[in-house]
């Protein structure tokens, strides 16, 4: 099962109750680095102890960037290297069919889906995506990239091992509450905003609305109940705070300017209660 041409790269950030079971998924598989954000919980000292190595890294809030990729293609040895993180674990047959894709020797990169768990239950292909998860280090260039983005392929579409999604896919276990959720969605809106561009007030509404229903309907997050209904307003939510975000930021509105529209208004509204009042004529 172990492969000596690839490593497993995995993102954290104070994952003491996950790192056990994340690093467990793919030592028998191969090398495994941990790229940590600096934690401050037991993260790094569990992971050294299962034999996994450890690279510190202070990332920009995602790890996508082109900085922080250009740093972790300098870390690894192997030829190839997988992309993960924390909250996932990839089962035995997806990892097989990884395992042959890297070996095969006809492919540069390996393209697999995502499947969300929400509240702990599965939601189907409801906001399921797929990722280059695998690749060869100069198979992908970063330059330029942006969040919820994974860079630029180099090679052919005939150098990419699309694996079937209904047969093979990563296992994404959403542990957020609404509290926590809300500082997620906060963070990444933050960043994403710098480059999305505004929209309209329908047109924002037609996007939320078309992708709960396709999600929650077409693609089957009616199955997980109550939680597949939650994850879809949760992603309408993001949608959301997205647009007003890149509202906000085209249009320069922060505390500050917010607060001197106001102030103009309120110094209308006092202008005319001081105004003095002329007595009405007999």
């Amino acid at each position: 099962m172990y492969c000596k041409e690839i490593t497993f790269v995995l993102f954290m950030f104070n994952e003491e109750a996950r790192v056990e079971r994340a690093i467990r998924n793919f030592l028998p598989f191969g090398k495994v680095l941990v790229v940590d954000n600096y934690s401050t919980d037991r993260t790094v000292e569990i992971a050294k102890s299962l034999g996994a190595d450890v690279l510190l890294h202070k990332n920009h809030g995602w790890v996508e960037d082109e900085y922080t990729t250009s740093i972790v293609k300098a870390e690894i040895q192997t030829p190839w290297l997988y992309w993960g993180f924390s909250d996932e674990i990839v089962d035995r047959k997806t990892m097989e069919a990884l395992r042959v894709a890297v070996e095969s020797g006809k492919y540069s990169i390996v393209n697999i889906a995502r499947k969300n768990y929400y509240y702990g239950e599965f939601c189907h292909d409801a906001y399921s995506n797929t990722q280059s998860r695998a690749f060869k280090k100069e198979a992908i260039d970063f330059r330029g990239n942006t969040i919820h983005h994974f860079g630029m392929p180099t090679v052919t579409d005939a150098k990419i091992a699309y694996l079937d999604p209904k047969e093979y896919f990563v296992h994404h276990f959403i542990s957020n509450t609404t509290k926590s959720y809300i500082g997620v969605l906060d963070r990444y809106t933050d960043i994403e905003a710098q480059h999305t561009a505004t929209a309209t007030p329908m047109t924002m509404l037609a996007r939320m609305l078309r992708g709960f229903v396709g999600h929650y309907f077409i693609k089957g997050g009616y199955k997980a109940g109550q939680a597949g209904m939650y994850l879809g307003l949760q992603t309408s939510l993001y949608q959301l705070m997205l647009s007003m975000k890149a509202y906000e930021r085209v249009n320069k509105l922060n505390t500050l300017s917010i607060e001197e529209r106001n102030n103009r208004v309120r110094d209308q509204l006092l202008a005319e209660l001081e105004r003095p009042q002329q007595l009405p004529s007999n």
